[in-house]
């Protein structure tokens, strides 16, 4: 805190006087909120004062015999009508926090001599105390020293007609953020205008013990018997019968698999219409073993981990951030888009059709060797926040740099996710998503859970790139400042004079019948772009094309990301330099290369 003085305002003229009066009326505060880093006042009035001085709570106020004496030598002088004001800066917690005290001298003749009030300070954010949520506006009144969270968004009277995703129609899109404040219940933009008449689905309630044996194929149907208008949202979760944390199954209407003790366990089901989560219906399914079974069980038909590359577990959804502005998405349909800042890759807005634990990945760009690099991905996973950035640089959600030990998880606080450094990446495991980085231009976000042979459907609480680009209000799904360097051109066309070998890395589907585990055509597109014209792509954005390929193929097999490649050195080590010399600094770097 920083005083800047005391101004003393004279506003009466001067008084008689006259013995044996009590003077002693002083106005002071009682109790005064100060928000930390604010500039305040402290005032003090009087009606009759000769002097004034207001004690900081540092400061030793004297005593009533000092205080006695310094009035008695104030003789023959005269009182005044006046208000003394301090002013402060910063007001800083532990150091300007306490009793303030006002002393006025009235002079000898006076009675009494001398007055004494305090006032105290209490430094304090009243939103912070108020603990609003993150739709809510926290209204503070330092005077009264309350706070109150509201939703007043004082919405501008602008007419931009949209239906949102639980069929209702707005005004413009902030007054429907208004109404997610005040009932607590996520919406996104569904489509521009009036939403369209809407027709309730057929759903049918399930809750179903079911006795299988190893190796039968067996079917679950979600509960949608007719689908309505818009479609209804169906979100399956599966519990493990091995006590394993629950995951979420990339399947709409049908699930289909082989029975395994990968696949026993509880499936429960989740299917609204227009978000409406009251009205939901819950369906379950229960897979056990057959008691006493007439035939041996057959072996397993999922196979076990391995290192060899070409044995697979079960097939996942993956989306790929490749340098040159390219996103393979869950469907393995390669897209260019012009990206600039930050973009949202996938986001689930209710998984499982709970509002309270939604989760995001954030892409951010820029340029490096010349062409559109992935710089962070930025994870939201409920109310949790942290990142992985260039250099394979953690930030954990307490803002503080991860200590990370090559090929040890660490756990990152409530969020329930873990980060590991390995193979050339930083590895982020979550109940719903795993994501990879390679410290320097690309990054691979793969769904949890076994993927039916068809092709990823997005839902109506699924955002991001990594599903389409359709938004309608966000271009390229970019997020903050969209102002000078931060603008995207929608309608940018890729490359199409182009020299290299793109060509080369396309390869068939990988898992019979799964038509999106092809691999390839991403890697095609992000070579393209990155020798386009008379551009040839650097030794460095080939390795890192290498790498990004073999990783996309492998993670949709349900195999690992594998560091190195043809064009990449052959020592770690100096992969491992000039990836660290690209990012932040660090004190502790998690690979050993002394």
């Amino acid at each position: 805190m920083t005083s800047v003085g005391f101004v003393i305002v004279v506003l009466a003229a001067l008084t008689a006087n006259v013995d044996c009066v009590s003077y002693g009326d002083i106005q002071m505060c009682e109790v005064q909120y100060v928000k930390p880093g604010d500039d305040f006042q402290m005032a003090c009035r009087s009606d009759h004062a000769s002097s004034t001085r207001i004690y900081l709570p540092s400061e030793p106020v004297p005593t009533d015999e000092v205080l006695l004496a310094e009035g008695r030598r104030e003789q023959g002088g005269y009182a005044e009508r006046s208000t003394t004001i301090n002013e402060y800066e910063d007001a800083t917690l532990g150091v300007d926090d306490g009793i303030y005290t006002c002393v006025v001298q009235h002079g000898s003749d006076y009675n009494p001599i001398y007055s004494v009030a305090e006032c105290r300070v209490i430094i304090v954010d009243l939103c912070v105390e108020a603990g609003c949520d993150d739709v809510e506006i926290c209204e503070a009144d330092y005077d009264a020293g309350t706070a109150e969270c509201t939703c007043n968004y004082e919405c501008p009277n602008v007419l931009d007609i949209l239906c949102s995703d639980t069929c209702e129609v707005f005004w413009n899109e902030c007054s429907m953020e208004e109404k997610v404040c005040v009932d607590k219940i996520a919406r996104q933009r569904e489509s521009d205008g009036f939403c369209p008449n809407r027709e309730e689905p057929v759903l049918r309630e399930i809750d179903e013990d079911i006795e299988v044996n190893y190796g039968e194929e067996i079917t679950l149907n979600s509960g949608l018997v007719r689908d309505g208008t818009p479609w209804a949202t169906i979100h399956w979760v599966f519990h493990p019968a091995d006590g394993s944390d629950p995951h979420f199954l990339s399947v709409r209407e049908l699930y289909q698999l082989t029975v395994s003790d990968d696949t026993l366990g509880v499936y429960k089901i989740t299917l609204m219409h227009c978000m409406d989560a009251e009205n939901a219906v819950r369906n379950e399914y229960r897979l056990a073993l057959i008691k006493d079974p007439t035939t041996p069980p057959a072996p397993t038909t999922s196979p076990e981990p391995t290192d060899d590359p070409g044995e697979l577990n079960f097939p996942h959804h993956v989306c790929t951030a490749f340098p040159g502005g390219v996103i393979e998405d869950f469907n393995s349909n390669p897209n260019y888009y012009d990206l600039s800042c930050t973009h949202i890759l996938a986001a689930d807005l209710m998984p499982a059709g709970s509002f309270y634990n939604p989760w995001f990945i954030y892409g951010t760009f820029d340029q490096l060797d010349g062409a559109t690099s992935l710089m962070s991905m930025t994870f939201y996973h409920g109310s949790n926040i942290f990142e992985v950035q260039r250099g394979w640089l953690v930030i954990t959600p307490d803002g503080s740099k991860a200590q990370l030990e090559e090929g040890v998880p660490l756990q990152l606080g409530a969020t329930g996710c873990s980060v590991t450094f390995k193979e050339w990446h930083v590895h982020v495991v979550c109940a719903e998503f795993s994501a990879y980085y390679d410290g320097l231009m690309t990054g691979h976000v793969q769904l949890r859970g076994e993927a039916g042979p068809w092709e990823l459907e997005k839902g109506p609480t699924n955002i991001g790139l990594c599903f389409d680009d359709q938004s309608g209000w966000r271009p390229n799904w970019q997020v903050g400042n969209q102002r000078d360097q931060c603008e995207v051109d929608v309608d940018k066309e890729p490359c199409v004079d182009h020299g290299g070998d793109c060509g080369a890395y396309i390869t068939p589907e990988q898992v019979p019948g799964h038509s999106w585990t092809t691999c390839g055509y991403g890697t095609d597109a992000a070579c393209a772009e990155l020798n386009c014209g008379d551009t040839v792509a650097s030794q460095t954005q080939q390795c890192v094309l290498e790498q990004a390929n073999s990783a996309n193929c492998e993670l949709k097999q349900g195999g690992d990301v594998v560091g190195s490649g043809d064009n990449c050195p052959e020592d770690e080590c100096e992969w491992f330099t000039l990836v660290v010399s690209r990012g932040c600094p660090q004190d502790h770097l998690p690979f050993d290369c002394s």
